[in-house]
């Protein structure tokens, strides 16, 4: 199954409900979202999702999971352009690690194999090649293995 990356740009949306969203896929297991995929109309439900940080530092990968959803097209994920009737394609994410911050940067991305995959995608859904999928995997599950078992602050023991 292919590989796709999603974009979160604070720039351009800066994703209130981050905190409380991370909070409900800790409760549940998993946080669906529905996601812009640009133009992107072949990606197919099952495909694996990684959300990428783009836009301010730190940049890097915060997440990641299922695409439960074709693209369909919805209303605009911008305001402005909601209000004037405009739509976007997007999917819906079933997400099973979202961090605020990114547990695999942009400096960690910029040596091989990783630097030969333009990591600053210009629209979500863009497809990951095969060959960094799958080296990405256990490097990604080391991360969030590491972040899982990190003492979260202000918890008593």
């Amino acid at each position: 199954m292919a590989t796709h990356l999603f974009a979160f740009n604070p720039k351009l949306w800066n994703w209130p409900s981050l905190a409380d969203d991370i909070r409900t896929l800790a409760r549940r297991g998993h946080f669906d979202t529905e996601w812009s995929c640009g133009r992107f109309r072949a990606i197919e439900p099952g495909s694996r999702a990684f959300m990428v940080r783009l836009g301010v530092a730190p940049k890097g990968l915060i997440g990641s999971g299922v695409v439960m959803t074709a693209p369909a097209e919805r209303d605009h994920w911008i305001e402005s352009k909601r209000a004037a009737g405009a739509l976007a394609r997007s999917v819906v994410l079933r997400l099973d690690k979202l961090f605020e911050m990114p547990l695999i940067t942009f400096d960690e991305l910029e040596v091989p194999p990783w630097r030969r995959f333009r990591w600053g995608i210009r629209a979500s859904g863009t497809r990951l090649p095969s060959a960094l999928a799958d080296a990405l995997e256990p490097w990604w599950a080391e991360r969030t293995d590491a972040a899982s078992a990190a003492p979260r602050r202000g918890r008593r023991r």
